[in-house]
């Protein structure tokens, strides 16, 4: 995989409490770091400062990885589009696009703002962002990937995320729905659906899950790094 342009949504989350606690976007971007020639683009929004870490360690650690980083709001992705599209075209169109963010609210009941939060940012942007994007490849006659990860699996047992696991699962919907129409436009689009994974998302439930996985109620906790070997895998697989 070389001279490649690469493009994250949702990378530099680290755990406060835990350092060895990383978000898959983090932990994709760590790995990217080990292949050559490589342009790597990825976005935070709330993990400004995380960003800054894994783009200043990864210039110590692999001087000639070329990345950086740049904020955007999934809530807002229409609005932030026009700004968002600017940065991508100094950056280049992406031969690989990865949609890692996500929403989920550990509540019983969600208020109607926090449902269309969830919506948004976990199915309607991805969709709106495969479209643009989507289409930008084909126009440069790139044959690229598209990769989403979608967790649905995550909260198939838990009794507050039936709106996260909703929205997961429209997702799937659509690379099923649509995976014909990008193929013939010469893109690979593909979901990872990890079961629970140790992220700063889940952290604050980590003792839960993994108390269940011990009696046998779910699968073993994932390892974020294992996503991001399976992403890496389904990404050298482009010519």
């Amino acid at each position: 995989m070389e001279n490649k342009r690469i493009l994250i949504i949702g990378a530099g989350s680290y755990s406060k409490k835990y350092s060895s606690i990383k978000g898959i976007g983090t932990c994709l971007v760590e790995r990217l770091a080990r292949e050559k020639n490589l342009s790597v683009l990825f976005t935070y929004y709330k993990s400004k400062d995380g960003a800054r870490k894994l783009v200043k360690e990864m210039g110590l650690n692999h001087p000639d990885f070329d990345v950086d980083c740049l904020r955007f709001n999934s809530l807002n992705y229409e609005s932030e589009w026009e700004k968002f599209e600017s940065q991508l075209t100094k950056f280049g169109t992406p031969y690989i696009f990865v949609y890692n963010s996500g929403l989920r609210f550990y509540k019983e009941s969600l208020s109607d703002s926090e449902k269309k939060a969830t919506m948004k940012v976990n199915y309607t942007c991805p969709v709106f962002l495969v479209e643009k994007i989507g289409e930008k490849m084909h126009q440069k006659q790139i044959r690229g990937k598209i990769v989403l990860t979608s967790s649905v699996l995550a909260g198939k047992h838990h009794p507050f995320l039936e709106d996260y696991c909703l929205t997961k699962s429209l997702l799937n919907q659509y690379v099923q729905e649509r995976e014909d129409y990008w193929r013939n436009k010469g893109i690979d689009i593909k979901v990872i659906s990890p079961d629970v994974t140790r992220t700063p998302m889940t952290e604050e439930r980590i003792d839960y899950y993994e108390e269940e996985a011990k009696r046998g109620k779910r699968p073993r906790i994932t390892s974020p790094k294992e996503i991001a070997e399976e992403i890496i895998n389904l990404c050298l697989k482009i010519k």
